[in-house]
């Protein structure tokens, strides 16, 4: 038996952060039993999601406790949120390699790196020995920033490969348009507010705000929800909001996860652009309309429409992307490079 660090972004309210950790941990349970996780979380529980935790602050004991450390999916691995946090996660992989483990990556985001010592310091994944990157984007970073020595290869976000349908509402009682929103710098909030009155008040439409981070984006989703005076829904646990995401027709989100789950689920969806990990993944559909953090109303208020009345055209363009062959081998293949490094008597 091997015991594996799962590291990201885990424990501190976060949906789609909370689903990667899932999505790895089925995977691991199906296809690799003989591997042990221990999860680096944000506080101390005895365990998530039926694997043993170690907080934060147990940092270094958690490392001489495993076999190896895995970076388990997200974008943790940027300075635009905060270039502490980047410092924090190299530091991690430094601590790992100077204790003697073995370093890989799983379906990791890479960027925006814009400060100088970011890019300087990111050269520091050079030390690790097996990465897969979730969009082509982060791909070409590397290149860009001379990241060429690990093993590398192109798989897709965690999320793809969880088994939605145990947890899809059954109900054919429809809601109208579920919306998530978060904090953001350029972010126009009542030019959007004002399209979104509009849009209702044309469409006659039934909305929601979904709080996709229960940490950074309640005090926006209130607002949201104030001023429009619809429902504000709190995801319970993780998987319960698979089933709260299928019961709508229409979903808009500057959050990357319920764009994800929308497609998985068949659920036309407009999605927000803030980071390039979203218009990465919005470029995957020809026929799908994005919005900029910076738009005018009017131009909201006629790209929401558009594809309110194209639903049709949008579920088909989401039918085509998945019926195309998702790369789970390259995705996982960092959880089989491990193995090369270490002792086989073990």
């Amino acid at each position: 038996m091997r015991r594996l660090l799962l590291v990201g972004y885990f424990g501190f309210e976060n949906l789609g952060d909370e689903l990667l950790l899932i999505s790895l941990l089925n995977y691991l349970n199906r296809n690799l039993p003989d591997i042990k996780p221990l999860i680096l979380y944000s506080r101390a529980l005895p365990e998530v999601y039926g694997v043993d935790v170690i907080p934060r602050r147990r940092l270094i004991s958690g490392i001489r406790m495993v076999d190896g450390v895995c970076f388990a999916g997200g974008s943790i691995l940027q300075d635009v949120t905060s270039l502490r946090s980047l410092l924090y996660y190299l530091g991690i992989i430094l601590l790992s390699i100077f204790m003697k483990k073995p370093v890989i990556m799983v379906s990791q985001g890479i960027g925006p790196i814009r400060s100088r010592l970011g890019k300087m310091l990111i050269r520091i994944l050079n030390s690790v020995y097996s990465i897969s990157l979730r969009d082509e984007e982060s791909l070409k970073l590397l290149d860009d920033l001379g990241i060429n020595k690990p093993r590398r290869y192109l798989g897709n976000d965690l999320v793809f490969f969880l088994d939605l349908e145990r947890f899809k509402g059954s109900s054919d009682k429809k809601r109208d348009v579920l919306i998530s929103v978060r904090e953001f710098s350029d972010f126009r909030e009542d030019e959007f507010l004002e399209a979104f009155f509009r849009f209702r008040n044309k469409y006659n439409t039934d909305m929601a705000i979904l709080v996709t981070h229960r940490l950074e984006d309640r005090d926006i989703s209130e607002r949201f929800a104030k001023k429009l005076n619809c429902d504000l829904i709190f995801w319970e646990d993780p998987l319960s909001t698979i089933h709260t995401m299928s019961s709508f027709r229409f979903v808009i989100s500057m959050r990357l996860h319920p764009l994800i789950l929308s497609a998985l689920l068949g659920i036309p969806f407009l999605g927000i652009i803030y980071d390039p990990k979203v218009r990465s993944f919005i470029s995957l559909f020809p026929d799908i309309y994005s919005l900029d953090v910076d738009s005018k109303s009017e131009e909201i208020e006629k790209i929401i429409s558009l594809s309110w009345e194209n639903r049709e055209m949008i579920a088909s363009s989401i039918s085509a992307f998945k019926s195309t062959a998702l790369n789970m081998e390259d995705t996982f293949k960092p959880l089989y490079d491990i193995y090369d490094v270490w002792p086989e008597n073990r």
